[in-house]
């Protein structure tokens, strides 16, 4: 590789994802690319790319994430620029229907996976005096019905961000967190199933909640690849902390600073069933 060439690993990109749009924005501008996912077979929208590596990185499985390591060790000279960490998993489910250790593999994803990565690639990104970007979602800031699970981890990985931009500031490493709108992705695809229990004290309303399951509701959404344009516009232009990008991000962002709590747990509700459910 190139010696002045510079390198970033990105998790999560396989196909239909945003992944897979910002490994092609970074390669667009230059820069290459360590694409990531479980199977390097998901990643055929990339295989005809130059200055793309495909690794294959389980970001819940330390042995997988050790081997991409040593990969991008020894292929950068022992640098990183960039890390992404993209690799996200939910579900939608009521709280108190919600499968436990299904929760647990979900956390396992959005939060201690990116702890992992972040650890393990940390000594590339200091001697690079690189940039950590990691990527949320405004489910981080708001009790969404349905996605109480989701929300949770998303809002875990925020506050660790946080923390962790305070920490690697001294190291030289800045830190991007990334909170995402709704993109035009498979996202739904990749849901399990949705089926209440028998049982459950939602079942009045179980289509409705199907509805969230699926990601029918109609909200606008953001082309991904337009997406991916802005963040890495934003990354490589230097910027720090939290930017807010993909659609209605920043009307969450606006929303967050004048509605009082009272009201936007009303508007939260709205549509969702639960405003008008009787039991």
């Amino acid at each position: 590789m190139e010696p002045q060439a510079k390198f970033v690993l990105i998790t999560g990109c396989s196909d239909g994802g945003i992944g897979s749009a910002l490994a092609q924005a970074f390669h667009n501008r230059g820069l290459h690319v360590f694409a990531t996912a479980r199977h390097t077979s998901k990643m055929q929208n990339l295989r005809d790319l130059a200055n793309m590596t495909f690794l294959e990185l389980d970001v819940t499985s330390t042995e997988s994430i050790s081997s991409a390591y040593k990969t991008v060790e020894n292929e950068t000279g022992g640098k990183l620029h960039y890390l992404v960490n993209n690799s996200g998993a939910g579900f939608v489910m009521p709280l108190l229907d919600s499968n436990i250790e299904m929760g647990q593999r979900m956390f396992d994803v959005n939060v201690w996976g990116v702890v992992r990565v972040t650890q393990t690639f940390a000594p590339l990104l200091v001697h690079a005096k690189g940039t950590i970007v990691n990527n949320i979602s405004t489910a981080s800031c708001l009790g969404l019905p349905y996605q109480g699970m989701y929300c949770g981890s998303k809002a875990a990985t925020r506050l660790m961000s946080e923390t962790l931009a305070l920490e690697m500031k001294p190291l030289g490493v800045r830190v991007v967190i990334v909170i995402t709108g709704n993109i035009r992705t498979q996202w739904f695809s990749n849901y399990p199933n949705f089926e209440l229990p028998e049982e459950s004290y939602f079942s009045s309303i179980s289509e409705r909640i199907g509805v969230f399951a699926r990601g029918d509701q109609g909200h606008p959404q953001m082309e991904a690849n337009i997406y991916a344009r802005k963040v890495v516009g934003d990354v490589l232009g230097g910027t720090e902390g939290t930017i807010w990008r993909g659609a209605q991000s920043t009307i969450v962002k606006v929303a967050l600073a004048i509605i009082p709590t009272w009201l936007m747990n009303q508007l939260a509700v709205k549509g969702t069933g639960l405003d008008t459910m009787e039991i």
